[in-house]
């Protein structure tokens, strides 16, 4: 499949940009709507996934046209396209049979095939935790003071406070908000964050966010 068009330059109808993720990959994801920003910023929480490439590539549909798909999730366990796309264009006339086409076409290329809406990115507000963690994120941290935190987090099975983290560490709750943001440590799939909130290291599995 080739490559992709590059992201549009910005209009009055859309917004456009970049999420910037060095802790995740060297090169920042591109988004053409709030929707897809919120979306990456999901996904960058998502632990299995090794990287998020927009726009990978065109697909050609046939008598259909030409199809490129939002984004392409790398992952530990699997590969899977994503077209990001609100609830109310996803299978009108147009758009149905294109996706419908898109997703046979995919799985005979063994790609798993998601369609993402603001029913699922947006739920509960969870974007907008996301947001805040990966605010957190991008924080400049020594390596030997993450390196620290997260092997004391290793210590406790069952799970450690953030508060209770922290103060072992001898390090702001920022600190530790940062490594969850950079997925150096993890919570529950809520994203819900307070001193009380119960973090774990990457190793131990409780659940997909």
């Amino acid at each position: 499949m080739p490559n992709a068009r590059k992201v549009v330059t910005r209009s009055p109808h859309r917004r456009v940009g970049f999420v910037a993720c060095p802790w995740f990959q060297s090169h920042p994801v591109e988004y053409e709507s709030l929707l897809e920003r919120d979306f990456i910023q999901l996904a960058l929480l998502e632990h299995t996934l090794t990287s998020i490439t927009h726009q990978p590539f065109v697909i050609d549909l046939g008598d259909l046209g030409r199809y490129t798909p939002d984004f392409l999730l790398t992952g530990m366990q699997s590969t899977i396209v994503v077209e990001v796309k609100p609830s109310e264009f996803c299978f009108n006339a147009r758009n149905g049979p294109r996706l419908i086409k898109a997703a046979q076409v995919l799985k005979d290329k063994n790609y798993r095939f998601l369609v993402a809406t603001e029913k699922v990115i947006r739920e509960d507000d969870r974007h907008e935790r996301a947001a805040i963690l990966l605010r957190h994120a991008r924080s400049h941290i020594p390596s030997d003071i993450s390196g620290k935190i997260v092997k004391m987090a290793a210590n406790f099975q069952s799970g450690i406070t953030i508060s209770s983290l922290a103060a072992l560490a001898e390090v702001p709750t920022s600190v530790v908000l940062a490594l969850i943001g950079r997925r150096l440590l993890r919570i529950t799939r809520s994203l819900r964050c307070s001193n009380e909130t119960v973090v774990y290291s990457p190793g131990v599995n409780r659940g997909r966010l």
